[in-house]
């Protein structure tokens, strides 16, 4: 049975590095057994030991997958920030705007409007960022002229659009620190917070009204297929390292709009018309990573690296563990069966956070089994009739660890009814919605805390 999860995951085509390359690097953590318990020493001639053993031998790397569909996601972001180990990150929105009305009438004569202002509302997702909350972000607007379509046709992160023409943010106002407290005040209205990005209005405000001069706003189609889109972007400067923050909004929320400000010749009354970005706007998310000369980039060109230090970043890389001697676990010391229950099963994640990082680990991420090189699936510890949010675990800031149980999944292997194909470390907003990253000590990390199997079984 196909699980909800592997159904998703089907979809998103991956670039698995060869079998090949991880020949080589089953090594052992150097560690301790310990007995916890004893039980039943009173109702048979053998104990029945209660044993906690954390010296199973982990292979841990990173893999880069770069054919992540990011359409029609919840959040899109916007923002840039460079990272001393993953590089730098360009997160960019491109959508389609739509009519709130069909066939607007501006003016009784086209040629009497003026134009007064545009603007680009961008609703905020929540209080939600990466990086430095203070940083500015400095944006550009371009015209596309690609022709989106929202159901019939996937998008990718590294899918670049076609500009058309230059950039249209007004002169002197593309540099912005967003607030997400501060109230707008439009007019006589006043709103949520939210991103205002100017537009030059002798630009894309004429074009809007000469589109509607042509009659080409009486229908959404139509509209589209003469304004094809926007792709709202930051504008890639040479930050320093730990420099930068990108942002999460929801394009589909009432404030994300395209707004025309005009007013008619001889007269004073000042008009509005909005341009939507609804549930019928086609949209992805574009997202560029530069890792040359990085700790990331060495360890996606050399896995054995992994053993020390290994990498998970939403929308770019997921990390891999594979656990290959566990079926050692039901054999004595001559190699003769030896069959034991498990009682609990955890994977045991430290990571590297440090007081001064500027860039946090996910607050949850998500253990799937490997199914092939482009699929995932739950493990037997998740329900498989939850939501994939309802399958994370949550980071664990005084520890600064992730535990993953496993109890279920490891008994299947060791009884034969799963494979043991390896397993996955994603953010659960894997699908090209957050930007994330989390550092892990490998099993051989030089640093205290390893990467480690826990298992507590009972030996009879």
């Amino acid at each position: 049975m196909t699980s909800f999860f592997n159904q998703i995951l089907s979809k998103r085509t991956v670039q698995k590095l060869s079998a090949t390359f991880f020949i080589g690097l089953l090594l052992t953590i150097a560690s301790c057994e310990k007995e916890e318990s004893n039980v039943g020493d009173s109702l048979q001639g053998d104990a029945l030991n209660v044993i906690t053993s954390d010296t199973f031998s982990l292979i841990t790397y990173s893999e880069v997958f770069d054919s992540l569909e990011s359409d029609e996601t919840s959040i899109n972001m916007l923002g840039y920030y460079n990272d001393p180990v993953f590089g730098t990150v360009d997160c960019g929105m491109v959508s389609q705007v739509r009519l709130s009305s069909a066939n607007p009438s501006f003016a009784a004569d086209i040629s009497d409007v003026i134009v007064d202002s545009v603007v680009l509302g961008l609703s905020f997702s929540g209080i939600k960022y990466y990086g430095n909350l203070t940083d500015p972000v400095t944006i550009e607007v371009h015209r596309i002229s690609d022709n989106l379509i929202r159901d019939d046709q996937d998008y990718y992160s590294h899918t670049d659009p076609t500009l058309e023409g230059a950039d249209l943010v007004l002169a002197g106002t593309s540099e912005q620190v967003p607030d997400f407290v501060a109230e707008q005040i439009v007019g006589d209205d006043t709103l949520s917070a939210h991103l205002r990005i100017n537009l030059d209005p002798t630009t894309i405000g004429q074009d809007l009204v000469d589109i509607n001069g042509d009659g080409n706003m009486d229908t959404d189609e139509a509209f589209v297929s003469v304004f094809k889109g926007l792709y709202v972007k930051a504008t890639v400067g040479s930050l320093a390292g730990n420099q930068g923050v990108v942002w999460y909004y929801g394009l589909e929320q009432s404030l994300s709009k395209l707004t025309l400000y005009f007013h008619e010749t001889g007269s004073t009354e000042s008009k509005e018309y909005s341009f939507n970005i609804n549930s019928s706007a086609a949209r992805y998310n574009k997202v560029d990573f530069d890792r040359t000369g990085t700790k990331v980039e060495a360890a996606l060109a050399d896995v054995s690296l992994g053993q020390e230090e290994f990498y998970t970043q939403a929308s770019g890389i997921w990390s891999v563990i594979e656990i290959p001697h566990i079926t050692e676990l039901y054999k004595d010391a001559d190699g003769n069966e030896d069959r034991k229950i498990i009682n609990k099963a955890e994977l045991v994640l430290p990571v590297q956070d440090f007081t001064a990082d500027y860039f946090d680990p996910s607050a949850s991420l998500f253990l799937a089994k490997i199914v092939d090189n482009k699929t995932s699936d739950f493990t037997l510890d998740y329900s498989l009739t939850s939501t994939l949010s309802g399958n994370t675990v949550n980071y664990d800031q005084t520890n600064k660890e992730y535990r993953f149980l496993m109890t279920q999944e490891i008994q299947g292997i060791l009884n034969g009814s799963r494979e043991n194909t390896g397993f996955r470390i994603y953010s659960p907003s894997f699908f090209g919605s957050s930007i994330e990253r989390v550092i892990f000590n490998g099993p051989n990390s030089p640093l205290k805390d390893r990467a480690r199997l826990e298992i507590t079984y009972t030996d009879y």
